[in-house]
């Protein structure tokens, strides 16, 4: 098997882990600490196109160019570089795409306005606690700032409004 096709086996497998990895815990940073100071400030020229990621994607349309044609001459090792830069460029852009898409997708709440939580905490002294409720499609805890003479209990449901920040009761459900 000429070096080329194993190259090509490694890149497209580590390809294959760092994008189910990017899918699965999100956009990692790895600093490595050698005594060379370099920044990678996340634009085109900066960190997005001289990374690991980058490398790969290079490595891949280089070494895939050498195995479809078979032979390395000056030629295809000519053909393979544009085609690695080629690959770099085009993926850059198709995670630039998706990441786009992505963010849109998601909608960030700041108003809350008479949400359904269930309560985690109640400090009757101090009348704040915490509260359980979705957002984003997911559970948080945020803060809940209550009355004098309030009186709640842990796992009680009740209607509230706010901000990310902090909420009060607006409605008890029984």
């Amino acid at each position: 098997m000429a070096w080329y096709v194993i190259v090509l086996i490694i890149s497209a497998g580590l390809f294959v882990l760092v994008t189910i990895g990017s899918f699965i815990f999100g956009e990692m940073d790895l600093n490595i600490d050698a005594d060379v100071n370099v920044e990678t400030g996340g634009d085109l020229f900066g960190g997005d196109i001289f990374s690991f990621k980058g490398l790969l994607h290079f490595t891949m349309g280089f070494s895939l160019t050498l195995t479809l044609m078979k032979e390395v001459t000056i030629t295809s090792v000519s053909i393979g570089i544009v085609a690695g830069v080629v690959f770099v460029f085009v993926l850059y852009y198709l995670y630039k795409i998706t990441y786009v898409k992505l963010q849109q997708s998601m909608k960030y709440t700041d108003k809350i306005e008479e949400i359904d939580a269930e309560v985690y905490f109640w400090n009757e002294n101090r009348k704040i606690g915490e509260v359980f409720i979705s957002l984003e499609g997911r559970p948080v805890t945020i803060t809940l700032e209550g009355a004098e003479g309030m009186k709640l209990e842990k796992g009680q449901k009740i209607k509230v409004s706010g901000t990310r920040k902090s909420v009060h009761p607006v409605e008890f459900i029984i």
